[in-house]
């Protein structure tokens, strides 16, 4: 009788643990929505609305080290979390995984921080319509448009919607990029997928990946990661994002540069 007893406990354990590990992502992002604290987020009327920050001069290329403060408000004055209300679409917005989609998150990156300026939402067929629009534009204008570098993305940021101002900037600290989040610019961060680590990725992660930083909370990015279903309010710790942020860097993308890619909305 205790054999058998043993038996059960062993395969109700065995079946529960093969049902937890089956379950592993939604377990694991229920119970992240229920630790994390609910942040208000901040829409760009919001920003608009308070007194302006003052822009750092205008300067391609930047090359950031601990003297070149972004804004003039003291370490002091940022709060302990913040959050943009930048809205979310997935790089495959229908889950077809098939190209173009699979190599569309610098575009769908791209894409989330305009509506953000622009105060427009998605619906699944606007998302689809503007990934591909901006990929048939991409293939015109460069000859393709998969693995843009943060130099290339920039730029077609401006000759696509007319941005006049659109910052590459080289070894950004954790603080200059809460900085410019709390001046109301989104941060769009290239990255070596792989070392991100998401759990929603499929084999591992991309090689080279796009994902907007939107605000902060418990040491933690709160980003718009266009690689997921899951990606809205998707959370990084600070030490993640730094270590994987690299450039495509010719497909080398491990040892590509640190780089944050910042649009400015036009005056």
């Amino acid at each position: 009788m205790k054999g058998k007893k043993t038996l059960v406990v062993i395969t109700t354990l065995l079946i529960a643990s093969f049902v937890a590990y089956s379950f592993r992502t939604p377990i694991i992002d229920t119970w992240e929505d229920l630790v994390e604290e609910d942040i208000p987020t901040v829409s760009y009327n919001d920003v608009r609305n308070t007194a302006p920050a003052v822009n750092p001069p205008a300067n391609a290329n930047i090359d950031v080290d601990a003297t070149n403060v972004n804004t003039p408000e003291p370490a002091s004055a940022l709060p302990s979390s913040f959050n943009l209300e930048v809205p979310f679409t997935t790089q495959a917005p229908f889950a077809n995984w098939d190209f173009p989609y699979q190599e569309a998150c610098e575009e769908a990156s791209t894409i989330t921080v305009h509506y953000y300026y622009q105060d427009k939402t998605f619906t699944k067929e606007i998302a689809d319509k503007e990934i591909l629009d901006l990929v048939e534009w991409e293939k015109d204008y460069f000859g393709d448009y998969k693995d843009t570098t943060a130099e290339e993305t920039a730029e077609f940021i401006k000759a696509y919607w007319g941005y006049d101002r659109v910052d590459v900037e080289y070894d950004p600290t954790v603080e200059q990029i809460q900085r410019h989040v709390f001046a109301g610019r989104p941060v769009i961060i290239p990255a070596a997928g792989k070392q991100l680590g998401n759990p929603n990725f499929r084999n591992g992660g991309p090689l080279y990946h796009m994902f907007v930083v939107r605000g902060w909370a418990d040491s933690q990015f709160i980003t718009n990661d266009v690689g997921t279903r899951n990606g809205e309010n998707y959370r990084y710790t600070y030490d993640i994002v730094m270590k994987a942020m690299h450039d495509w860097n010719g497909g080398d993308v491990d040892n590509g540069q640190k780089v944050i890619i910042v649009v400015y909305p036009n005056n």
